[in-house]
């Protein structure tokens, strides 16, 4: 479903984020959902994890982000700080559009994360991206892409010998999943355009 940057600025401008109450001992961290395009060919910056095994998240799909160290004035400083260092791309007040809601995430038995994520749009040029090593591949990929019923998918994963099923939306040969699918959901939620996915998959 193609929109235009000015549809997205004016549903971000209309759009309350729903904030979670942060806990001393909630973790905190931010994502930046940045656009790029003309017209209604926008793209999304999104990157591909490097493998590591302290990663919880090692090898997923996922937007530039990570979580906040104690210099961070803010969540968005957070997001902004993360997407330099992961892909080169330098994030500032002009490109500024708005917050989604908060993502509580679970992080084990007893543990809680905060997730934020703030909407940015880049410019008119898909601009090259200088990736760490944190970064296997960045991508910009379609907006186009993410809302096409043939890319709905499904993401299996087996924990503790159960298989497990998600929603997910195919790229190449990846998966976008889990809480990157959840931030993009939000995203989808601001503009009232669901993002298709397979009925038949449990949340």
């Amino acid at each position: 479903m193609p929109f235009t940057i000015e549809q997205i600025r004016e549903a971000l401008s209309r759009h309350q984020p729903a904030l979670v109450a942060r806990e001393p001992d909630h973790a905190e961290a931010a994502v930046a959902l940045v656009l790029a395009g003309t017209g209604t060919n926008l793209s999304i910056c999104a990157i591909r994890r490097a493998e590591h095994p302290l990663d919880p998240w090692s090898g997923h799909m996922a937007l530039p982000g990570g979580r906040a160290s104690p210099e961070d004035p803010g969540p968005r400083a957070v997001a902004e700080r993360e997407t330099l260092e992961e892909v080169g791309l330098a994030l500032d007040e002009s490109h500024w559009i708005g917050p989604l809601s908060h993502v509580l995430v679970r992080l084990g038995v007893d543990r809680r994360m905060v997730l934020s994520a703030f909407v940015y749009y880049l410019g008119e040029e898909l601009a090259p991206f200088a990736t760490s090593d944190e970064v296997a591949e960045a991508y910009w990929i379609p907006l186009s892409h993410l809302w096409d019923p043939r890319n709905a998918g499904r993401f299996e994963w087996m924990r503790e010998g159960a298989k497990l099923l998600y929603p997910a939306i195919r790229f190449r040969d990846a998966a976008i999943w889990g809480l990157t699918f959840r931030v993009l959901t939000l995203f989808s939620d601001v503009l009232d355009a669901p993002l298709p996915h397979l009925e038949e998959v449990p949340s």
